[in-house]
This record gives C-alpha cells, sequence and structure tokens, in this order.
C-alpha cells in the first residue's frame, strides 16, 4: 500500500480474495453471531445487508443524504444500536452516490470504532477511480496501528479484470486472520491459483 504510505505485513495482514465480494460477504460470517448489528449505508452495495441477514445479524441502515455530501451521520445512531453493532460497513470513493470521504469521516468512523470495539469494513474497491485530481485516501492512513479496521480492493474495477476474481484484503491482524480461517474451510483461494514460480 505503497500510496497510501501504509506499512503491512503480508503473512498477518494480507489476504487475498476471489474478488472483494467475497471477502465482503465473508466478513459477517466471521464476526457476527445471532442479533449482532452491522451498521450498513443505504443506498449501497447490497451484499453488506445480506450478508449480515446470513450470518443471523441484524442490519441498521445508515442513510446517506445528499445534504450531508453521502456520508453517514454517526452522531445519528442511537446508543444502544452502537453497543451492539460489531461491524461498520464504509465505501469510499462510494458506490452509486460517487461521493468521497472527508478526512473528518474517517476520524470519526475510527473514534467511534475505538468507543464501541466495532470492526470498521472499508470497501475501497473504487480507490483508483477518481476525477478531477482526487485522491482517495485509505481509512488505514487514520487506524495507523490497524486497530479497527479492515480494507477490502478489487483489482476488477482499476485493471478491468471482473472475470478473474481478485481481490485482497488488509488491516487488522486478527480480522485478516479471522476471515482467512473462514476461506480455508469455504473456498480455494486465488493465490493457489496465480501461484507463479520465479
Amino acid at each position: 500500500m505503497k500510496r497510501f504510505g501504509v506499512q503491512l505485513n503480508p503473512v498477518t495482514e494480507v489476504v487475498t480474495l476471489i474478488g472483494s465480494k467475497e471477502g465482503i460477504a465473508h466478513i459477517p460470517w466471521a464476526y457476527l453471531d445471532e442479533g449482532d448489528v452491522a451498521l450498513i449505508p443505504s443506498p449501497g452495495y447490497p451484499v453488506y445487508k445480506i450478508s449480515t441477514l446470513l450470518a443471523g445479524g441484524v442490519p441498521y441502515i445508515l442513510p446517506l443524504r445528499e445534504e450531508h455530501d453521502f456520508m453517514p451521520v454517526l452522531e445519528h445512531i442511537p446508543e444502544d444500536v452502537s453497543n451492539k453493532a460489531k461491524i461498520l460497513f464504509v465505501n469510499y470513493p462510494n458506490n452509486p452516490t460517487g461521493a468521497h470521504a472527508t478526512d473528518e469521516l474517517y476520524e470519526k468512523t475510527i473514534y467511534g470504532a475505538r468507543k464501541y470495539n466495532i470492526l470498521v469494513c472499508h470497501d475501497a474497491a473504487y480507490s483508483e477511480v477518481t476525477f478531477d485530481g482526487y485522491s482517495a485516501k485509505s481509512i488505514l492512513q487514520f487506524d495507523k496501528n490497524k486497530r479497527y479496521s479492515i480494507e477490502f480492493h478489487s483489482l476488477s474495477k482499476t485493471y478491468c479484470m471482473t472475470g478473474w476474481r481478485i481481490g485482497f484484503a488488509v488491516g487488522n491482524a486478527e480480522a485478516i486472520q479471522n476471515l482467512g480461517k473462514l476461506k480455508t474451510n469455504i473456498d480455494s483461494a486465488c493465490s493457489r491459483q496465480f501461484n507463479m514460480q520465479p
């Protein structure tokens, strides 16, 4: 993650994915028990809500409104919901609104994650698809110790490789290991398919 100035341990803080969708779909299974809450932006990628429901979790919808620049107002989340929340999905640059996050939103997100012990799941599939001189940021730039966040990246959007199904997740070592353990028992990782000898 050279562009973001983020250092990662390739053994403990990186996992390959069969596209970012697969990792996003599996992270609720790795974290939610029945009745646990996932904070989900709307409009947003349907997989956030569906995977939460499949894992037995409870989606709590965070409206993205034009008057708030299509960013969630975290202060509007009721205290009892925050106390039950285990994961929070954020997606910037955002699909479908095209909005990008401010530093303030990322800072508030990490503050809330720390306060309520929530794992922030940043869907950064569009991080390299920007315009007008804007350069997207990584949530890990605001969570320098990688204690509260995991970030999902896709090669599909950046390199037009949708059919190849290659992505990766980076960040909190425990979250990466939990996701990796689940994947080990469900799929055969793309790293095996593309293991090239020097």
